[in-house]
């Protein structure tokens, strides 16, 4: 990474959502914080990028506490491991309760909790490892939200690695070593 460019700070509607985005009037005094999904600071490689990641179309309602705490901790870690690990896949979403409650004009969504899924795809070994965090604070140590990728899948219902050979797929997805991630622990 030689070029690193500064936050831009830049919240707005992304123009590419044509059934209608979030607006910035859906946060205002909604007690939430517009909360990346990709974090802004992982995109400091490209200015466009980093604007980009500023779109609401990658935000989601997060408790301030949650947002300033325990996912901040989280990103950092993730971000920490991409340093690590040639190869890293991150997949990140959201899961909503039945009769989930939303913000501002727009009726946004508020999640009840937030996920992330690890891949480090660098030969010869392919490891995995995801997290599963309620969007409330937490002062517990990240690997207390730890889980198996074959346990988050089953709480949510996606196969996030189907093309894998399924050999591989099973190794990865029931267990996860943890001196392969050293920023969690």
């Amino acid at each position: 990474m030689s070029q690193r460019v500064d936050l831009t700070d830049d919240f707005r509607s992304d123009p590419a959502v044509r059934t209608g985005s979030a607006a910035l009037a859906d946060y205002k005094r909604s007690g939430f914080n517009r909360g990346h999904l990709a974090p802004a600071t992982s995109m400091a490689w490209s200015e466009t990028i980093m604007s980009e990641s500023f779109f609401l179309s990658n935000v989601s309602p997060q408790l301030p506490g949650f947002n300033q705490g325990i996912w901040r901790k989280l990103e950092e870690a993730v971000r920490k491991e991409s340093y690590q690990h040639e190869k890293l896949v991150v997949i990140t979403g959201a899961l909503w309760e039945p009769n989930f409650p939303t913000i501002g004009p727009n009726r946004v969504s508020v999640p009840k909790a937030y996920f992330k899924v690890l891949l480090d795809i660098t030969n010869p070994s392919i490891e995995g490892i995801a997290f599963l965090l309620e969007n409330k604070p937490s002062t517990n140590p990240l690997i207390t939200f730890a889980y198996t990728i074959d346990s988050l899948e089953s709480i949510i219902d996606i196969d996030f690695f189907a093309n894998l050979s399924d050999e591989v797929e099973d190794e990865v997805e029931q267990s996860f070593n943890l001196s392969n991630w050293q920023s969690i622990t």
